[in-house]
């Protein structure tokens, strides 16, 4: 994988965790805001959901970024094992053979 691209596990699922806690917060403040009265109150809320709205987008686009940029990098990695079997297809028949003896044995047991 590139410099750029992050795996999937590390850091691609940390945004949903963001967006989470933004919308936790989001619902507190509407919450403590529910017990206050009059324009002040609805002003703090919409102000409040459009922080929360505004960063939502953000995650959004962050993370269709890195999807663009793992599925480019995965597209790579096979284009390199697609070169890797044309220049030596010998080596390739034989990893997958004993790839699949491997398996055998171990669905076997």
């Amino acid at each position: 994988m590139s410099k750029g691209v992050k795996d999937t596990f590390g850091y691609l699922g940390t945004e949903q965790v963001a967006l989470r806690e933004q919308l936790d917060q989001l619902s507190m403040t509407l919450q403590e805001l529910a017990k206050a009265e009059g324009a002040e109150a609805i002003k703090a809320a919409s102000d409040a959901a459009r922080r929360v709205a505004d960063r939502a987008g953000e995650i959004a686009d962050e993370l269709a970024g890195k999807a663009d940029a793992v599925t480019a990098a995965a597209a790579k990695g096979r284009v390199q094992v697609e070169d890797a079997i044309r220049e030596q297809p010998l080596i390739a028949v034989s990893l997958a053979a004993a790839a699949g003896f491997l398996l055998a044995l171990l669905v076997r047991r």
